[in-house]
Protein backbone atom coordinates (compact mmCIF):
# COMPACT_ATOMS: atom_id res chain seq x y z
CA UNK A 1 0.00 0.00 0.00
CA UNK A 2 3.09 2.62 0.79
CA UNK A 3 5.79 1.15 -1.07
CA UNK A 4 5.14 3.91 -3.83
CA UNK A 5 5.35 6.38 -1.66
CA UNK A 6 8.62 5.43 0.85
CA UNK A 7 10.84 7.16 -1.07
CA UNK A 8 9.76 10.69 -0.24
CA UNK A 9 9.69 9.45 3.76
CA UNK A 10 11.42 11.66 6.24
CA UNK A 11 13.87 9.81 7.79
CA UNK A 12 13.24 11.86 10.88
CA UNK A 13 9.57 10.73 10.90
CA UNK A 14 10.67 7.08 10.85
CA UNK A 15 12.67 7.64 13.71
CA UNK A 16 9.75 8.88 15.78
CA UNK A 17 7.46 5.59 13.77
CA UNK A 18 9.73 3.38 15.63
CA UNK A 19 9.98 5.32 19.04
CA UNK A 20 5.92 5.28 19.55
CA UNK A 21 6.12 1.40 18.51
CA UNK A 22 8.62 0.41 20.62
CA UNK A 23 6.96 3.10 24.04
CA UNK A 24 3.32 2.49 23.25
CA UNK A 25 2.31 5.98 23.42
CA UNK A 26 3.68 9.41 22.44
CA UNK A 27 5.19 10.53 25.57
CA UNK A 28 6.70 7.68 26.02
CA UNK A 29 8.55 8.25 22.56
CA UNK A 30 9.30 12.00 23.60
CA UNK A 31 11.26 10.51 26.59
CA UNK A 32 12.98 8.63 24.40
CA UNK A 33 13.87 10.95 21.72
CA UNK A 34 14.44 13.71 24.15
CA UNK A 35 11.34 15.72 22.28
CA UNK A 36 8.57 17.65 23.10
CA UNK A 37 5.13 15.74 22.99
CA UNK A 38 3.46 18.13 20.53
CA UNK A 39 6.88 17.56 17.64
CA UNK A 40 6.49 13.91 18.30
CA UNK A 41 2.44 14.38 17.70
CA UNK A 42 3.21 16.48 14.62
CA UNK A 43 6.13 13.89 12.91
CA UNK A 44 3.67 11.34 13.52
CA UNK A 45 0.72 12.59 11.56
CA UNK A 46 3.54 14.13 8.73
CA UNK A 47 4.40 10.28 8.20
CA UNK A 48 1.01 9.23 8.11
CA UNK A 49 0.13 12.31 5.29
CA UNK A 50 2.90 10.86 3.28
CA UNK A 51 2.59 6.99 3.36
CA UNK A 52 -1.46 8.01 2.73
CA UNK A 53 -2.28 6.00 5.84
CA UNK A 54 -2.91 4.91 9.53
CA UNK A 55 0.29 3.42 10.95
CA UNK A 56 -1.21 3.48 14.91
CA UNK A 57 -4.24 2.59 16.11
CA UNK A 58 -5.22 5.79 19.15
CA UNK A 59 -6.64 3.41 21.98
CA UNK A 60 -7.40 4.95 25.85
CA UNK A 61 -4.52 2.61 26.59
CA UNK A 62 -2.07 3.83 24.06
CA UNK A 63 -0.74 3.63 20.66
CA UNK A 64 -1.66 0.57 18.90
CA UNK A 65 0.03 -0.79 15.46
CA UNK A 66 -2.33 -0.90 12.30
CA UNK A 67 -1.33 -4.16 10.27
CA UNK A 68 -0.15 -1.37 7.77
CA UNK A 69 2.39 -0.06 11.01
CA UNK A 70 3.25 -3.91 11.35
CA UNK A 71 4.83 -4.15 7.91
CA UNK A 72 6.37 -1.35 8.14
CA UNK A 73 8.25 -1.70 11.95
CA UNK A 74 9.91 -4.80 10.21
CA UNK A 75 11.07 -2.19 7.47
CA UNK A 76 11.96 0.61 9.44
CA UNK A 77 14.17 -1.65 11.86
CA UNK A 78 16.51 -2.47 9.19
CA UNK A 79 16.66 0.84 7.61
CA UNK A 80 17.53 1.91 11.81
CA UNK A 81 20.15 -1.22 11.74
CA UNK A 82 21.36 0.15 8.33
CA UNK A 83 22.05 4.14 9.18
CA UNK A 84 23.68 2.74 12.64
CA UNK A 85 25.93 0.87 10.80
CA UNK A 86 26.69 3.75 8.52
CA UNK A 87 27.01 6.19 11.43
CA UNK A 88 29.75 3.30 13.00
CA UNK A 89 31.31 2.98 9.62
CA UNK A 90 31.93 6.70 9.41
CA UNK A 91 32.99 7.17 13.28
CA UNK A 92 35.62 4.39 12.63
CA UNK A 93 37.14 5.81 10.07
CA UNK A 94 37.70 9.24 12.10
CA UNK A 95 41.61 9.02 13.60
CA UNK A 96 41.82 12.53 14.49
CA UNK A 97 41.97 13.13 18.22
CA UNK A 98 38.96 15.53 18.10
CA UNK A 99 35.31 15.70 18.66
CA UNK A 100 32.86 14.96 20.80
CA UNK A 101 32.58 11.39 22.73
CA UNK A 102 29.05 10.78 24.65
CA UNK A 103 29.78 9.28 27.40
CA UNK A 104 26.72 7.35 29.54
CA UNK A 105 27.71 6.51 33.60
CA UNK A 106 26.11 6.84 37.15
CA UNK A 107 25.65 9.49 38.79
CA UNK A 108 28.45 8.41 42.10
CA UNK A 109 30.90 7.76 38.85
CA UNK A 110 30.02 11.00 37.35
CA UNK A 111 30.72 12.92 40.09
CA UNK A 112 33.69 10.90 42.01
CA UNK A 113 35.38 9.74 38.73
CA UNK A 114 34.72 11.84 35.33
CA UNK A 115 36.18 15.08 36.50
CA UNK A 116 39.32 13.77 36.99
CA UNK A 117 39.49 12.65 33.37
CA UNK A 118 38.22 14.99 31.74
CA UNK A 119 40.81 17.41 33.82
CA UNK A 120 43.14 15.54 32.23
CA UNK A 121 41.83 15.23 28.39
CA UNK A 122 41.22 19.06 28.71
CA UNK A 123 44.90 19.26 29.57
CA UNK A 124 46.27 16.48 26.62
CA UNK A 125 43.81 16.60 24.08
CA UNK A 126 41.60 20.08 24.62
CA UNK A 127 40.23 19.59 21.16
CA UNK A 128 37.98 16.81 22.55
CA UNK A 129 34.71 17.33 24.18
CA UNK A 130 33.28 15.03 26.75
CA UNK A 131 29.30 14.43 26.66
CA UNK A 132 28.40 12.86 30.29
CA UNK A 133 24.96 11.42 30.90
CA UNK A 134 24.14 10.13 33.93
CA UNK A 135 21.67 7.10 34.72
CA UNK A 136 21.42 4.11 36.73
CA UNK A 137 19.77 2.77 33.78
CA UNK A 138 20.62 0.62 31.22
CA UNK A 139 22.25 1.83 28.11
CA UNK A 140 22.71 0.83 24.58
CA UNK A 141 25.31 1.63 22.52
CA UNK A 142 24.33 -0.17 19.79
CA UNK A 143 21.73 3.00 19.17
CA UNK A 144 24.71 5.36 19.63
CA UNK A 145 22.81 6.54 22.68
CA UNK A 146 26.76 6.39 23.63
CA UNK A 147 30.07 6.07 22.51
CA UNK A 148 31.29 5.35 26.41
CA UNK A 149 29.93 3.63 29.07
CA UNK A 150 31.37 3.00 32.21
CA UNK A 151 28.72 0.92 34.32
CA UNK A 152 28.62 -1.44 37.15
CA UNK A 153 27.54 -4.70 35.87
CA UNK A 154 27.49 -8.30 36.86
CA UNK A 155 27.46 -8.94 33.15
CA UNK A 156 28.73 -7.06 30.70
CA UNK A 157 27.09 -7.42 27.19
CA UNK A 158 28.54 -10.26 25.11
CA UNK A 159 28.40 -8.23 21.57
CA UNK A 160 29.87 -4.84 23.40
CA UNK A 161 34.24 -4.42 23.49
CA UNK A 162 34.97 -4.41 27.41
CA UNK A 163 37.30 -3.88 29.87
CA UNK A 164 36.95 -4.47 33.97
CA UNK A 165 38.52 -1.44 35.53
CA UNK A 166 36.88 -2.15 39.47
CA UNK A 167 35.85 -4.45 41.43
CA UNK A 168 33.34 -3.55 43.75
CA UNK A 169 32.05 -5.47 47.52
CA UNK A 170 28.40 -4.50 48.09
CA UNK A 171 27.56 -3.30 51.65
CA UNK A 172 24.31 -2.64 53.85
CA UNK A 173 24.73 1.35 54.88
CA UNK A 174 23.19 3.05 57.10
CA UNK A 175 23.00 6.42 59.25
CA UNK A 176 26.05 7.12 60.76
CA UNK A 177 23.22 8.93 63.46
CA UNK A 178 21.48 5.04 63.81
CA UNK A 179 22.87 4.33 66.94
CA UNK A 180 24.53 1.14 68.30
CA UNK A 181 21.77 -1.05 67.59
CA UNK A 182 21.98 -1.23 63.84
CA UNK A 183 22.30 -4.61 62.16
CA UNK A 184 25.75 -6.30 61.69
CA UNK A 185 24.34 -9.34 59.72
CA UNK A 186 22.32 -10.11 57.42
CA UNK A 187 19.65 -12.11 59.70
CA UNK A 188 19.94 -8.69 61.86
CA UNK A 189 18.09 -7.11 58.63
CA UNK A 190 13.91 -8.35 59.08
CA UNK A 191 12.19 -5.09 61.24
CA UNK A 192 14.20 -2.54 59.57
CA UNK A 193 13.40 -0.41 56.84
CA UNK A 194 15.34 -0.73 54.32
CA UNK A 195 15.58 1.15 50.42
CA UNK A 196 14.92 -1.27 47.38
CA UNK A 197 15.95 -0.62 43.69
CA UNK A 198 12.96 -0.25 40.87
CA UNK A 199 12.69 -2.43 37.97
CA UNK A 200 15.70 -0.70 36.30
CA UNK A 201 18.36 -2.29 38.95
CA UNK A 202 16.84 -5.25 39.54
CA UNK A 203 19.68 -6.54 37.02
CA UNK A 204 21.96 -6.48 39.40
CA UNK A 205 22.36 -9.35 42.14
CA UNK A 206 22.82 -7.14 45.24
CA UNK A 207 19.42 -5.92 44.60
CA UNK A 208 17.54 -9.30 43.61
CA UNK A 209 18.87 -10.79 46.98
CA UNK A 210 17.56 -7.66 49.13
CA UNK A 211 14.20 -8.40 47.13
CA UNK A 212 14.25 -11.90 47.54
CA UNK A 213 14.68 -12.21 51.20
CA UNK A 214 13.60 -9.03 52.88
CA UNK A 215 10.58 -7.56 50.12
CA UNK A 216 8.15 -6.95 53.03
CA UNK A 217 10.17 -4.33 54.91
CA UNK A 218 11.53 -2.03 51.97
CA UNK A 219 9.89 0.61 52.53
CA UNK A 220 10.84 2.86 49.60
CA UNK A 221 12.51 1.86 46.01
CA UNK A 222 14.46 4.48 43.73
CA UNK A 223 16.07 4.12 40.69
CA UNK A 224 20.13 5.47 41.49
CA UNK A 225 22.45 5.03 43.75
CA UNK A 226 23.05 8.59 44.73
CA UNK A 227 19.17 8.84 45.97
CA UNK A 228 19.70 5.95 47.98
CA UNK A 229 22.93 6.74 49.56
CA UNK A 230 20.75 10.24 50.21
CA UNK A 231 17.79 7.99 51.68
CA UNK A 232 19.92 5.90 54.00
CA UNK A 233 21.51 9.16 55.58
CA UNK A 234 18.77 11.01 56.63
CA UNK A 235 17.68 7.72 58.11
CA UNK A 236 14.91 6.41 55.78
CA UNK A 237 16.17 3.19 56.08
CA UNK A 238 19.24 0.64 55.38
CA UNK A 239 20.30 0.62 51.72
CA UNK A 240 22.74 -1.63 49.66
CA UNK A 241 25.83 0.38 47.86
CA UNK A 242 28.42 -0.45 46.02
CA UNK A 243 32.21 -0.24 48.16
CA UNK A 244 32.68 3.48 45.59
CA UNK A 245 29.29 4.57 47.09
CA UNK A 246 31.36 6.58 50.31
CA UNK A 247 29.63 9.29 51.70
CA UNK A 248 30.27 11.76 54.74
CA UNK A 249 26.79 11.22 57.20
CA UNK A 250 26.80 7.46 55.74
CA UNK A 251 28.33 4.26 57.68
CA UNK A 252 28.89 0.62 56.35
CA UNK A 253 27.13 -1.57 58.70
CA UNK A 254 28.43 -5.28 57.41
CA UNK A 255 29.49 -6.53 53.31
CA UNK A 256 26.91 -8.55 51.80
CA UNK A 257 28.03 -12.23 51.87
CA UNK A 258 28.63 -13.94 48.17
CA UNK A 259 27.93 -10.86 46.04
CA UNK A 260 30.46 -8.73 44.33
CA UNK A 261 30.17 -6.16 41.42
CA UNK A 262 32.32 -5.33 38.57
CA UNK A 263 33.00 -1.59 37.18
CA UNK A 264 33.76 -2.06 33.39
CA UNK A 265 34.67 0.16 30.55
CA UNK A 266 32.68 -0.80 27.32
CA UNK A 267 32.05 0.21 23.86
CA UNK A 268 30.76 -0.93 20.58
CA UNK A 269 33.31 -2.69 18.67
CA UNK A 270 33.02 -0.38 15.35
CA UNK A 271 34.22 2.21 17.67
CA UNK A 272 37.44 0.22 18.78
CA UNK A 273 40.04 2.27 17.14
CA UNK A 274 38.54 5.47 16.87
CA UNK A 275 41.31 7.88 18.04
CA UNK A 276 39.18 9.85 19.96
CA UNK A 277 37.43 7.08 21.52
CA UNK A 278 40.99 5.70 22.77
CA UNK A 279 41.79 8.27 24.31
CA UNK A 280 38.95 8.98 26.69
CA UNK A 281 38.06 5.18 27.46
CA UNK A 282 42.20 5.46 28.58
CA UNK A 283 41.64 8.85 30.68
CA UNK A 284 38.95 7.33 32.33
CA UNK A 285 40.85 3.76 32.94
CA UNK A 286 43.52 5.71 34.75
CA UNK A 287 40.98 7.71 36.47
CA UNK A 288 39.23 5.01 37.81
CA UNK A 289 42.73 3.40 39.15
CA UNK A 290 43.64 6.23 40.52
CA UNK A 291 40.20 6.43 42.51
CA UNK A 292 40.45 2.93 43.39
CA UNK A 293 43.93 3.41 44.68
CA UNK A 294 42.99 6.46 46.68
CA UNK A 295 39.49 5.69 48.46
CA UNK A 296 38.44 2.10 48.49
CA UNK A 297 42.02 0.65 50.81
CA UNK A 298 41.04 -1.46 53.08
Amino acid sequence: MFTCRIAYMNWNDLKVFLAIAEAGSLAGAAAALRNNHSTIFRRLNALEKDMDTRVFDRLPTGYALTPAGERLLDLAREANEAIQAIEREIAGRDLAPSGTVRLTTAPNIARKIVPEAIKVLRKTHPKITVETSTSDSDYDLNRREADIALRATDEPPEHLIGRKVMQLDWWMCGSTFGGSKQPTRPDQLPGNPLIGADISLMRLKAFQWLESNFNQWIVTKANDLSTMASLAKTGVGLAALPSDQSEDGLRRLFKIPRITGELWLLTHPDLRNVRRIKVVWDALADATNAFQRDNLRS
